[in-house]
């Protein structure tokens, strides 16, 4: 018999969200569950909705606490009552695919490991947007796992019995994980890592950690002490310290007490937290460290200053800085993308856009979408304001988990009447942006695809002023821009990409210009991707279905290679002005492991390159001088 996997759901006041949860419980594809649903008094509907869903479902455990006793008292009740062998927790305004436990467990049995982790889909609820957090990478050690944002949820993780059984959820304490899902993981003989599922995390506007900040946010530091407490004696003991400290209370100080906004609290904040700080030393910390060598010039020197002033007990200091750099950011860090766009809005250009004069560049956009519902009417603005008329939009979802298809369908059903565009849905998830563009490529019908990423933005001139090079030069086969990266709300953190891409300083990117593709080639892109992101291109249409496979392969550098061998093809253009906008949603996993994978690709695709065009000896030796500085940026050995 298959093992039995009991998944704990303490359910609070959620009657807005606990049918959905509760449905992707009751359509999981693994059979041997058992749900222990544990009811902390709610004052709302939640029971009513409970009794009404459990009815017909024999594996259900439904109790109620005597009185209100919290996340950490319910839980700890929940795993007493539970009689699996596998134990996995569910919040009640979270829900999770179909595939989660059977895909958790399975990655289990097969690596005879004690815990496996996957990512987290933030959902945000009021914002209509999902983030995809990488938690872990194949092959990671369990530091790589402890030195996450999400490493202390129990919820994204299925643990067998024995392991998480040894402590008990801190009641009435903020952060009560801590010290049970971290020495858990520490402790574990294996933690393994699964990518094919994932865990939908609901981010509510009233929930803990969206709430103002609160002296009971200080519960981290007894959650900390005690899971370095439980952990003393540990092989790699510091390394995990350095991690947890880093994770847990440093990126607190960074990112969570600046958000307070009345001035004088924050000092009392700042005050307290220094306080509690102090043991740690945390700006010898090298994960602090290696988080500002990640860091741009100016945010750089703002976090070092920021901990150097409370460090020394500048409390109000410290806080006046981040009064600075909050207007700094309001006044000078500004916005491109228009807000408030309607689909009247779109309907207006699309008609403007029928009555524009036939373009000497024929041109297909496609809009590859997973979960960007948030975005849709920007991007479709920016594609739409374009100043030449669009030959066809083509819209790609890849079974999207938000309501991007209800969105989509609306905005095809009112656009259709006054230009060519039309939806493609995928019946499952590809796994693969190079699948999604190359049915991009075998959709379109005009000269040139624009695969323009539905999170994506660009200038009204974008189109016009790259494909000005091509009405001249029909063998130009791409034609791109510079490239600024925008955060998720749209402000600029990057105005340029050039310095980024011009790694030996040639000054090639300082002017417009076209170049043959194989000399491009072979004196720049053999070295790094120059082409910072799909959008900022357009390609001439053409079969490249080899080229497509090849790069799917990689999960990191793998448009680098795309690029590069479409090039050899024909000419290259580039724009020397920014007219794209790449939005960065962050968050992504930083690990040694995930670094040593990515520098891994990298050789790999430049064995490729070697083994196919021939590499010379000056360029190899440009390689190598770029090897050493990743690795020296990275903090990887050997």
């Amino acid at each position: 018999m298959k093992p039995k996997i009991s998944v704990i759901i303490p359910v609070y006041n959620v009657e807005k969200y606990i049918e959905k949860c509760l449905e992707s419980l009751f359509n999981q594809t693994y059979e041997n569950l058992e749900l222990i649903i544990v009811n902390d008094c709610s004052t709302d509907e939640s029971d009513k909705i409970i009794r009404k869903k459990i009815k017909d479902h024999k594996n259900v455990i439904y109790f109620s606490n005597k009185k209100n006793s919290g996340l950490a008292y319910t839980r700890n009740v929940g795993l007493e009552k539970a009689t699996g062998d596998y134990i996995g927790y569910i919040d009640s305004d979270d829900y999770i695919p179909n595939n989660y436990y059977e895909c958790l467990l399975n990655t289990l049995i097969k690596e005879k490991a004690d815990i496996a982790i996957c990512d987290i889909n933030i959902v945000y609820e009021k914002e209509m947007q999902s983030q995809r957090v990488t938690c872990g990478a194949k092959n990671s050690k369990k530091i790589d796992f402890v030195n996450t944002g999400e490493v202390a949820s129990a919820c994204n993780k299925l643990f067998k019995r024995k392991n998480i059984e040894e402590y008990k959820f801190a009641v009435g304490k903020v952060n009560e994980d801590i010290a049970v899902v971290i020495p858990t993981i520490i402790k574990a003989n294996k933690v393994v890592y699964n990518e094919d599922t994932y865990y939908n995390y609901v981010q509510r506007e009233s929930s803990i950690q969206n709430s103002s900040f609160s002296e009971k946010r200080f519960d981290i530091f007894e959650g900390v002490a005690q899971t370095l407490e439980r952990i003393k004696g540990v092989d790699n003991y510091e390394e995990y310290k350095n991690a947890i400290v880093y994770q847990q209370l440093i990126l607190l100080f960074i990112y969570v007490i600046p958000k307070e906004q009345n001035f004088f609290k924050r000092v009392k904040w700042l005050k307290r937290f220094n306080e509690l700080s102090k043991k740690y030393n945390i700006r010898q910390n090298h994960f602090f460290w290696n988080f500002l060598d990640r860091s741009g010039k100016k945010h750089k020197y703002y976090y070092k200053l920021l901990v150097k002033l409370n460090c020394n007990g500048l409390s109000f200091f410290t806080s006046l800085l981040i009064s600075m750099h909050n207007t700094y950011k309001k006044l000078y860090i500004k916005p491109v993308i228009e807000n408030n766009i309607t689909i009247n809005t779109l309907i207006e250009l699309s008609k403007k856009q029928a009555n524009m004069k036939e373009y000497q560049v024929s041109i297909s956009v496609v809009v590859p979408n997973y979960n960007y519902e948030r975005f849709m009417y920007q991007r479709l603005y920016s594609i739409l304001n374009q100043q030449v008329k669009l030959n066809e939009i083509i819209i790609l979802d890849d079974c999207s988990t938000d309501n991007s298809r209800e969105l989509i369908d609306d905005i095809v059903n009112k656009l259709s009447k006054y230009i060519e565009i039309k939806k493609v849905y995928n019946e499952e998830n590809s796994g693969s942006a190079f699948k999604q563009w190359q049915k991009g490529f075998e959709l379109a019908k005009s000269d040139y695809v624009w695969i323009a990423e539905a999170d994506d933005y660009c200038d009204k001139s974008f189109l016009k002023k790259i494909t000005k090079p091509i009405i001249g030069n029909k063998n130009i086969i791409i034609s791109y821009s510079d490239t600024a990266f925008i955060d998720a709300i749209g402000n600029i953190i990057l105005k340029t990409i050039k310095p980024e891409i011009d790694i030996m300083k040639t000054g090639h990117w300082n002017q417009n210009y076209t170049n043959n593709g194989k000399d491009e080639f072979n004196n720049y892109t053999f070295l790094n991707c120059t082409i910072a992101n799909v959008s900022s291109a357009i390609i001439k249409k053409g079969n490249y279905t080899k080229y497509f496979k090849l790069s799917s392969k990689y999960k990191q550098a793998g448009d680098w290679l795309l690029y590069s061998n479409i090039m050899q093809l024909g000419d290259i253009s580039f724009y020397n002005k920014t007219l794209n906008y790449y939005r960065v949603h962050g968050n992504n996993v930083s690990s040694v492991t995930k670094k040593e994978a990515h520098i891994k690709e990298i050789k790999s695709i430049h064995d490729y390159y070697d083994k196919t065009y021939g590499l010379n000896k000056k360029q190899k030796k440009e390689i190598e001088k770029r090897y050493k500085f990743l690795k020296k940026v990275w903090n990887i050995d050997k």
